[in-house]
């Protein structure tokens, strides 16, 4: 009589995509919390959770120190002590990895004023509430699809600095020689602008008759181009500065304009790193 054949086995299930990947929830509402959490953590992702801006702040300087820095934060707009902007903004300013890291807004405000002002502080993208999963696990991964799990960001400059979607379609768009070309005109006129923008955040800094208007205007050029270019960081805080210049907000306007050197100088390193511009 023939042997039986073996039971037949359930496939293993699949390992979860986001295992080993650290996001820090940012949310003062303890129901949004567990929601959000136990979403993220079922999708095979580590979830810090901070209560307001302020403790964001601290959990991203703290794990930016450390081996495993977080690789995204999910960030509520109205909470008390710092609310979401605020946060954002002060994180722009921090050196990388914790001054890059991409922060989604989460938040019920839809509009498209609301989107803008997430934009305009530094923010990544936006999730809307009440939570939809398909959306926000998308938007998770897709934010977090460059860093391997388990692998701790290193810090180097083109870590979110790039957006390589943006590079990706204008290289599918232009011949690759001419592609170098416009990056390395687009790099002589910033470094240029990024000059000017500084000297006027010093007049701004010294009491002077800084010109705001002239600012702003050089912070919407810059806004739009970097953006064409891929250079995320560098045009969120062209736009923050734009927004800054035309509520003349002095404090932030000489904050970012001391800011934005800097981050034109990071991304001309994550450029050159891709062999776009050589010097």
């Amino acid at each position: 009589m023939p042997a039986a054949p073996p039971p037949a086995q359930s496939p293993a299930a699949p390992p979860a995509a986001g295992t080993g990947q650290r996001i820090l929830l940012v949310e003062d509402s303890p129901t949004n919390q567990m929601v959000a959490a136990l979403l993220l953590r079922g999708a095979g992702y580590r979830v810090d959770i901070a209560n307001n801006g302020r403790e964001a702040l601290e959990a991203l300087e703290a794990a930016a120190a450390g081996p495993s820095p977080y690789g995204l934060v999910l960030m509520d707009l109205a909470m008390p002590e710092m609310d979401g902007l605020t946060a954002t903004r002060r994180l722009r300013v921090l050196p990388p990895p914790a001054g890059t890291v991409p922060i989604i807004a989460m938040t019920a405000d839809a509009m498209d004023s609301d989107r803008e002002r997430c934009l305009a502080a530094g923010m990544n993208g936006h999730v809307a509430k009440p939570i939809d999963r398909p959306h926000l696990l998308e938007t998770v991964s897709r934010w977090l699809d460059a860093t391997p799990a388990g692998v701790a960001d290193t810090g180097t400059p083109e870590k979110g600095v790039l957006d390589m979607e943006v590079l990706q379609q204008l290289a599918h768009d232009l011949d690759a020689e001419l592609l170098a070309d416009v990056i390395r005109q687009f790099v002589e006129e910033t470094l240029e602008r990024a000059e000017r923008i500084a000297r006027g955040g010093a007049e701004a800094a010294g009491g002077g008759p800084a010109d705001l208007a002239g600012l702003a205007k050089e912070a919407h050029t810059l806004k739009s181009t970097a953006g064409t270019f891929g250079a995320r960081n560098l045009s969120a805080a062209a736009r923050a500065l734009e927004l800054a210049c035309r509520s003349n907000a002095v404090g932030e306007v000489t904050s970012l304009c001391r800011d934005i050197p800097r981050l034109t100088r990071e991304a001309v390193e994550a450029y050159r790193l891709r062999g776009y511009v050589t010097s």
